[in-house]
């Protein structure tokens, strides 16, 4: 699809390349370009401090000599700028992605043809909201979930006491050294000195941690073998399924002794009464139950969603994804003390696997953006402000540090884009009705909050 238009000296071309990329072409005098290279170089010199210049006022002239290849990507970047956002909304196009530009940099003063290439949303086809449902499981919590919390509880009070003369038993907590190798090399995340971890009473059907009949055997000092296989989730394919060989010592074994459950020990959590404790554990348990049924739910309804559909996807994003992807498995493996040979290695067998997930995302992620346009759903510029002022408090960064980085680097732009993804999954379970696992009557969603309320 091409298009064109006018506006003061500036003409443009608009070009649908593919379902979910197009272009822009913008022309501009001579002038422009000399207006642009004038505004840089001023933008450049706001604040800067050179030898022989006050602060602040450098001559432009002296900024585009000195910092000239600056000056021109900045200008260039201007130009792509100037009056993009005016062209999609004229030609009703909804971009998706940071415009990438293309060719060289303009030059003062001569004309330049400024191109750049964006993702844009696909033609979809969206579900009806109304006709949407959902299997949701029963919020009531578990006795076996309520202990447990009410055992998280009491744990803040607990006492740890050594045991030296026997060997481990349920419920103990235990530090151990742990050597993981496939045929003699040493694996990363498979390998802790100083290892925690708790036995868990054995649950009749479920599989027993591989390190359990190791440890149970030992004594404080004692060393043992044993095996594992390697888990599904393990980043590189290559290793998943495979033998791991456990070698494992005992350093030392803990037993946690809880506090009476009394007024007085509620009293030292911050409660009046036992039963207070109680209630407010039953009242978390619950909420945690409620989130993990409704994140089960939203997932439900966007495999069902996706499964239906085939449209093309957004390169530009899916490469996103795809290196976001890679970034995650490079931090876990450093985290675990890889070597760079190793990294390198286990990355390029995850090359298949990183662009599978990335597709994946990319559809889930261009579905839900396509429902939020339909539906109207926006995040407004005091929103996105709100967002990077928490994540700033969350990360006990300056906030104008923060905002710099997000602002500069265009983070600002992917993050509203999941704030509106977000919303939008919000949108699509709330109107689905719910019914639930071991019922066969459907209700829409505002009858069960009404008859809670």
């Amino acid at each position: 699809m091409r298009g064109g238009g006018r506006g003061c000296s500036m003409e443009y071309t608009v070009e649908r390349f593919s379902a979910a990329c197009a272009g822009v072409t913008i022309s501009y005098t001579a002038e422009d370009v000399a207006d642009a290279f004038e505004r840089a170089a001023k933008a450049i010199g706001k604040g800067m401090n050179l030898p022989g210049y006050r602060l602040g006022k450098i001559p432009t002239k002296v900024i585009k000599s000195r910092f000239a290849s600056r000056v021109a990507a900045d200008a260039t970047e201007l130009l792509a700028d100037a009056g993009l956002i005016g062209i999609l909304q004229k030609e009703g196009i909804r971009r998706i992605s940071p415009m990438q530009y293309k060719g060289e940099p303009a030059v003062d003063g001569k004309p330049v043809e400024v191109k750049t290439s964006f993702d844009v949303l696909p033609d979809i086809e969206l579900p009806d909201l109304q006709q949407l449902s959902v299997v949701v499981g029963d919020p009531q919590p578990s006795e076996d979930a309520l202990n447990a919390m009410l055992d998280q509880a009491l744990g803040r009070l607990a006492r740890l006491v050594d045991v030296k003369d026997r060997k481990p038993e349920d419920n103990d907590l235990l530090t151990v050294d742990v050597r993981g190798s496939v045929d003699g090399m040493p694996l990363a995340g498979m390998t802790a000195d100083g290892f925690r971890m708790k036995l868990i009473p054995a649950v009749p059907g479920a599989k027993v941690p591989e390190m359990d009949p190791i440890v149970r055997a030992l004594s404080i000092g004692e060393e043992g073998d044993g095996t594992m296989v390697c888990p599904d989730n393990y980043p590189d394919p290559t290793m998943r399924g495979r033998t791991v060989d456990l070698h494992v010592k005992l350093l030392r074994i803990q037993r946690e002794e809880l506090p009476p459950l009394t007024d007085e020990t509620a009293k030292q959590l911050g409660f009046e009464t036992f039963d207070a404790l109680k209630g407010e554990v039953w009242k978390q348990t619950f909420t945690a139950r409620m989130r993990q049924i409704q994140r089960e739910a939203k997932h439900a309804l966007m495999v069902e969603q996706l499964a239906k559909l085939d449209f093309a996807l957004p390169e530009g994003m899916v490469q996103h994804f795809y290196r976001e992807h890679q970034r995650d498995a490079e931090r876990y493996m450093k985290k675990q003390h890889a070597d760079a040979d190793t990294i390198v290695r286990t990355l390029q067998n995850m090359q298949d696997e990183s662009m599978e997930f990335a597709r994946k995302k990319a559809k889930g992620h261009t579905f839900l953006l396509a429902l939020a346009e339909r539906e109207g759903i926006r995040v407004t510029p005091e929103e996105a402000e709100a967002a990077v002022r928490s994540m700033a408090g969350n990360s006990g960064q300056a906030y104008e540090d923060i905002r710099k980085t997000v602002w500069e680097n265009g983070v600002i732009t992917a993050m509203q884009e999941r704030m509106i993804a977000d919303r939008a999954l919000e949108r699509l379970y709330a109107a689905a009705r719910k019914v639930m696992a071991d019922k066969v009557q459907l209700r829409p969603y505002s009858e069960v909050g009404a008859k809670k309320d």
